[in-house]
């Protein structure tokens, strides 16, 4: 064992700076908002009281609705995400490569732009009074709609503004795997005569799976952690309509000053989400194909 770690001594300081963050910033953070979970903690004191904060969880009708919505969220984007990111990679694979490159920089130049800033323009452009919408609608003698206020449309219509800029990473990831799918897998199949059909789903999509796993996996985690999108647009309403699970958790510990209770919110999200993942991974693995 000590002789390992001479061997490896210099790789072992390397990391440690990086290893010292992560404690830092990172396990120390998770493991004491764990403890928190199971304290009345108002930041100045804390009284420890079991399980008391997971179980006003399971009552709470605000947690329940943020739930709901979350959800609500996850099933618009993460098969809109994939789908639309298979399409359109598929759609560049027989262009140009001058048209591949600009069409993949349009789609990536607003993850590069900060989500606050993306906001703030949507806000400005669907603003029911003085938006550019508005004033289309207006001219066109149709009446205005408001995107944000209506509680039938506010998830929908906020889930295509966050996939706008989603969908830019799982398109170039799509893109790169399909690159590297061996020809002589569609030579083999055009001297068969295979139709585009046949090999899109007999051969590409088979082949794109580890690819698939991972999308579903980071687009997963990502539609369960919206906060910043419903945040800045409509502050979870109206009513709560657009209410998340990380909103909720925001407002009951930096606005309510729950911060136990708020914890728990995190502790639940944590393990919602690594079961969620696990359970993706196992099932997009058990049919996977090597090549």
């Amino acid at each position: 064992m000590l002789s390992a770690l001479a061997r490896n001594k210099w790789a072992y300081l390397f990391l440690l700076p990086w290893f010292l963050f992560f404690t830092v910033f990172t396990l120390y953070p998770f493991l004491y908002g764990i403890a928190v979970s199971f304290t009345d903690f108002d930041a100045i004191e804390m009284d420890f009281t079991g399980l008391a904060n997971y179980r006003d969880l399971l009552t709470d009708e605000l947690f329940g609705k943020a739930v709901v919505h979350t959800l609500q969220f996850a099933s618009i984007l993460i098969p809109s995400t994939v789908i639309l990111a298979l399409l359109i990679a598929r759609f560049l694979q027989g262009q140009r490569p001058g048209f591949q490159t600009f069409t993949k920089a349009a789609f990536y130049l607003p993850t590069v732009v900060c989500e606050a800033a993306l906001v703030i323009v949507w806000k400005w452009l669907f603003h029911p009074a003085f938006g550019l919408s508005t004033m289309i609608c207006n001219w066109m003698g149709v009446q205005p709609v408001d995107w944000f206020g209506n509680t039938r449309i506010s998830i929908p219509f906020i889930a295509v503004l966050i996939l706008g800029y989603g969908v830019a990473q799982p398109i170039i990831l799509y893109s790169a795997a399909m690159g590297n799918i061996p020809a002589s897998y569609y030579e083999a199949a055009a001297m068969d005569g295979a139709r585009q059909g046949t090999v899109f789903f007999g051969i590409t999509l088979p082949l794109l799976r580890p690819t698939t796993t991972f999308i579903l996996i980071t687009s997963s985690i990502g539609a369960l952690q919206i906060f910043a999108t419903p945040y800045l647009l409509t502050g979870g309403g109206p009513n709560h309509a657009t209410t998340t699970i990380l909103l909720l958790l925001y407002k009951s510990a930096f606005l309510f000053g729950k911060y136990g209770f708020a914890a728990a919110i995190g502790v639940v999200l944590f393990i919602a989400i690594a079961a969620i993942s696990v359970i993706q991974f196992r099932a997009m693995r058990s049919g996977e194909i090597q090549y």
